[in-house]
């Protein structure tokens, strides 16, 4: 393929605008371009509007390697503050400028990108390569989840994420575990607080408990400590009203040897006590949850990786990990395990940020480290 035609693939996409739960027309683009160079593909509705795609190339027998991205942005928040149209896909000297062009339409693309040289150049000869492309990774990881359901990672080998990792290999990332907590109190004029509970002064009683309940979890060897923040508080409606409803939000950061189901079993037996000690109730709702990913440095795959990369790029690719999800998170919960790792095109500081950009040079690269692990991976010339 020539740059000018995978540039313009990149520009397109960027021009389609994703922003999440509007992912289907951007499904619908790549479907056409792949289709132009002879690879069929599936489109896998999750909801209106919303639409998954995967396509294959490769022969039946033998392993398989997916590539995986997705199709959704993040808002461009107030466009004034762009200096180029966050829809533009505009190249100015080495830069792509566009909402997703980082985050994470330029490692998609490059994905496209190398799906198509590989059919052309008849490869692999022996095993698969699966592209999947979903929606609402940067909310709910739906459409990744979807895609597991319908066991599409069930018989894969190994997995690369096209996130911008800059130019280092993430083998592995923290989990994201989102929650609610209500308070409910019982409503009293504040000339008299005795006749009320107040849902406002409970739940900070809880603020206080979460702020210890995680200090015995020891730190992973690859992630690190377990986080966890409290970042929204919100209660009462009436200045002189004894509040009888708050609640608050908070996040945690989750490893492998402390993961969601074990944070949210805390939580609860916090809730639980504060339920059995006080007045008035408290409810936990889980908002979010995406479990933590981790491949074993040591493993063989991370190993083929850095050496394609060296082989195209000519300098080391280092190891790194991530405290941010990616829709890893959805496919390790098949119960067949696989290595994943995540490297792509572009600097991670970059993702959601006003005029986001790539640089070109890195784009035009990605989809030839794509292709050479691809090709050291099935041995292939």
């Amino acid at each position: 393929m020539e740059d000018s035609v995978k540039l313009n693939i990149l520009q397109e996409l960027i021009q389609i605008n994703t922003v999440n739960g509007h992912e289907q027309p951007a499904a619908e683009y790549l479907k056409q371009v792949l289709s132009d160079h002879g690879i069929e593909s599936d489109l896998i509705a999750l909801a209106a509007g919303r639409t998954n795609l995967v396509a294959e190339v490769g022969e039946h027998d033998g392993p398989v390697l997916a590539l995986a991205g997705h199709l959704d942005t993040v808002d461009v928040g107030d466009s004034n503050k762009w200096q180029h149209n966050p829809f533009c896909g505009q190249v100015i000297d080495d830069a792509i400028y566009g909402r997703g062009s980082v985050d994470m339409k330029g490692g998609l693309a490059a994905m496209v990108n190398t799906l198509i040289e590989l059919k052309e150049a008849g490869l692999p000869k022996h095993g698969k390569v699966r592209l999947l492309a979903t929606v609402d990774e940067e909310i709910g990881g739906l459409g990744s989840l979807e895609l597991t359901r319908q066991g599409l990672v069930r018989d894969v080998d190994a997995m690369i994420v096209g996130e911008a990792t800059t130019n280092r290999l993430e083998y592995a990332h923290s989990g994201s575990f989102d929650y609610r907590v209500k308070s409910y109190g019982h409503l009293a004029h504040s000339s008299d607080p005795s006749l009320g509970i107040n849902a406002v002064a409970n739940l900070a009683r809880f603020f206080e408990y979460e702020r210890h309940a995680f200090d015995d979890v020891k730190a992973s060897p690859s992630l690190g400590s377990l986080i966890h923040s409290i970042t929204v508080f919100h209660g009462g409606r009436q200045l002189n009203s004894i509040p009888d409803y708050a609640y608050l939000e908070g996040n945690v950061r989750t490893i492998p040897e402390f993961d969601n189901t074990a944070v949210q079993n805390r939580l609860q037996t916090l809730v639980d006590r504060l339920n059995a000690e006080m007045d008035g109730q408290f409810e936990l709702e889980v908002v979010a949850s995406f479990m933590p990913m981790a491949t074993d440095p040591a493993d063989q795959f991370v190993s083929l990786v850095q050496q394609s990369y060296q082989t195209v790029a000519g300098q080391s690719l280092p190891l790194a990990v991530s405290h941010g999800a990616t829709d890893a998170s959805r496919y390790i919960l098949d119960e067949h395990r696989f290595p994943i790792v995540e490297w792509g095109p572009g600097r991670e500081e970059m993702s959601h940020q006003v005029d986001e950009s790539l640089s070109v040079a890195e784009y035009l690269q990605a989809d030839q480290v794509y292709l050479q692990i691809a090709k050291d991976f099935f041995g292939d010339d």
